[in-house]
């Protein structure tokens, strides 16, 4: 691999046994770029980045990507590419039997991070 400008995401990818361990590939002030791993069963809690754009290419698993507090969610597939712009409410559930593997791209790499609360008809 280039030095420092070409990855193999495969060993990046972790599982976590309580949540989805975070696993940077690469940061600068432009871009944060990270492997998920989220084993069947695991979420990625509702978050928003109040200054930055978080893009997922899903690249095995399935899953549902959460659009909002009251989690209205989407399917979550290979090929799949899920755009969370500036302060949009998103998080994903494991769906599926396998791992659900992306990347995330957050852009700027200081995009701030705040955990949302779903609300009470979705926490039900």
């Amino acid at each position: 691999m280039h030095q420092d400008r070409v990855f193999d995401s495969a060993a990046f990818f972790q599982p976590g046994e309580a949540e989805p361990p975070r696993v940077v590939i690469t940061q600068s002030s432009e871009a944060a770029v990270v492997c998920w791993h989220v084993e069947p069963g695991q979420r990625i809690e509702l978050h928003v980045h109040p200054t930055g754009q978080d893009t997922w290419v899903v690249l095995s698993g399935q899953g549902q990507y959460f659009l909002d507090r009251a989690c209205t969610s989407t399917a979550l597939h290979p090929g799949v590419v899920a755009v969370a712009p500036s302060g949009a409410v998103h998080g994903a559930l494991n769906t599926g039997n396998a791992p659900l593997r992306f990347v995330s791209v957050v852009s700027p790499a200081m995009s701030g991070f705040e955990p949302v609360p779903a609300s009470a008809a979705s926490a039900a």
